[in-house]
């Protein structure tokens, strides 16, 4: 069974009372009483009762009696009880896993972005410069400074990949290191080649090519792929081709990710920039429902929160993001970046993710990311920061319940004591200690069988609820 983004709404049982202690201490009175009194009145004529057998008569065989009485009457409170707690217990574990499945997250180690503006993140956010307006244009990326020799793609790729370097010439040597190019044409690829050959950079990486909207550079993809390499370069490039009128502005990103499990290895050696936590995606109509699930997740702390982006999103599911980020009380500033540089293309989802991560490198806090996603929008989170996941405790486990022990006990006493009024032969005192013993491992089968069942009802209801699937 795998997760889903349903919040379990399985409620967790209640102790309730126990029953009346005056229940316990009316049976144990009556049942002396009538005890004493049948003693009495069937006590033989003229035998003295300063004896044994009467007080075992009077006080004894009525105590047993009461203790396997009060033993009825607390044993269904002592089994509820039981299930209580093993049944909350599944259900604040329920949510603690589901709150660690959706801290889900993929490290970007560093990312680099090539726009028709330079700087747009921290002019986006008023740190440098004044906000570039651009909406509806188609525009081109500049011409680097020094720009000679080699074509036009080689020169953006080199832009991309030389601040890389340095970590790749570490790394690929002694991990696996996957380098992934989206563009337009397959033959990119070599001038991709050409370009790592001239920095000088080592040759242990797979390459690979992907157009766009490849599963390669879908976040969302990136949860589900457990078999990716120790490190991934993702280098995507939206460029206008020759003789062909252009749909969208150009663009490139470069962005070097990895999973937390590389990053635990390194001890600490590693800096990243940023963690980008799994998305949740909904239709238009949902964004609102969507967005409170990603809150109410906590993968990051929700005052650290303090921007949201948006790109490529139709008129519908923008106005819905923008509705849901106010309906939910955050009070964040929008960028838009469509309206920055211009008309949007396939490379713009991962470009705001790459925005993204350079601001929260930048100390500006966590950052929500709406994109568009099969006809639905998509919105993650951009931070560093985990929100704890408090630990469950298991608590006491109870395999022994007093009441049964108590009246069972009390209930194979008095079995004894008849037979020994009719002298039976030693085995039938044999047979009531081994069913003394029986007694304490059929509580141990029971408790162990009614968590099962227990069990087995609780994952009947998550997966009715579509909690899991």
């Amino acid at each position: 069974m795998s997760r889903t983004w349903t919040i379990s709404n399985v409620e967790e049982y209640q102790y309730g009372k126990p029953p009346p202690i005056w229940w316990s201490v009316l049976a144990i009175v009556v049942i002396q009483i009538g005890g004493i009194l049948i003693a009495v009145l069937t006590w033989p004529q003229g035998k003295p009762v300063m004896s044994e057998l009467f007080f075992a008569r009077a006080l004894l065989l009525p105590m047993l009696v009461s203790g396997a009485v009060c033993g009825v009457i607390y044993s269904g409170y002592e089994d509820w009880i039981e299930r209580v707690d093993w049944w909350n217990f599944m259900c604040r574990s329920e949510r603690a896993a589901w709150r660690r499945w959706a801290q889900a997250h993929v490290v970007i180690v560093n990312s680099v972005t090539l726009t028709p503006e330079p700087e747009l993140a921290e002019r986006l956010l008023g740190l440098e410069g004044n906000v570039p307006m651009h909406p509806g244009k188609i525009l081109a990326l500049p011409e680097s400074d020094g720009s000679v020799g080699g074509s036009r793609l080689g020169r953006i790729l080199e832009q991309l990949v030389t601040p890389f370097a340095a970590s790749l010439s570490r790394h690929a040597p002694r991990r696996a290191v996957d380098v992934i190019l989206q563009s337009t044409d397959k033959g990119d690829l070599t001038e991709l080649r050409a370009v790592w050959r001239k920095l000088d950079l080592p040759d242990l990486v797979q390459f690979e090519w992907v157009p766009f909207g490849a599963q390669q550079t879908n976040i969302e993809a990136w949860f589900q792929d457990n078999r990716q390499a120790d490190f991934r370069l993702l280098l995507s490039c939206q460029l206008h081709s020759e003789g062909e009128e252009p749909a969208w502005s150009e663009a490139a990103v470069a962005m070097l990710v990895t999973s937390p499990r590389v990053v635990e290895s390194f001890k600490g050696k590693l800096r990243s920039q940023a963690r980008l936590f799994r998305p949740i995606s909904m239709p238009s109509d949902s964004v609102l429902d969507a967005l409170e699930t990603l809150l109410a997740a906590e993968q990051t702390p929700r005052t650290r929160i303090r921007h949201v982006w948006l790109s490529d999103l139709p008129p519908q599911g923008r106005h819905a993001a923008l509705g849901a980020v106010k309906e939910t009380g955050l009070e964040l500033p929008a960028h838009d970046v469509d309206r920055a540089i211009g008309k949007p293309g396939p490379v713009n989802a991962l470009l705001l993710q790459a925005l993204a991560a350079q601001m929260v490198a930048h100390g500006q806090g966590a950052q929500l990311v709406a994109t568009p996603g099969a006809h639905k929008v998509r919105l993650n989170l951009v931070g560093t920061q985990l929100a704890p996941v408090p630990r469950v405790e298991a608590g006491y486990m109870r395999l022994l319940s007093l009441s049964v022990t108590v009246g069972g006990s009390c209930c194979l006493f008095m079995i004894m004591i008849a037979l020994n009024a009719l002298s039976a032969s030693t085995g039938w005192f044999w047979a009531c200690l081994a069913g003394f013993a029986l007694l304490f491992l059929i509580q141990i089968g029971g408790s162990v069988l009614r968590r099962r069942l227990l069990e087995d009802d609780f994952y009947r209801q998550l997966w009715r609820m579509g909690v899991r699937t």
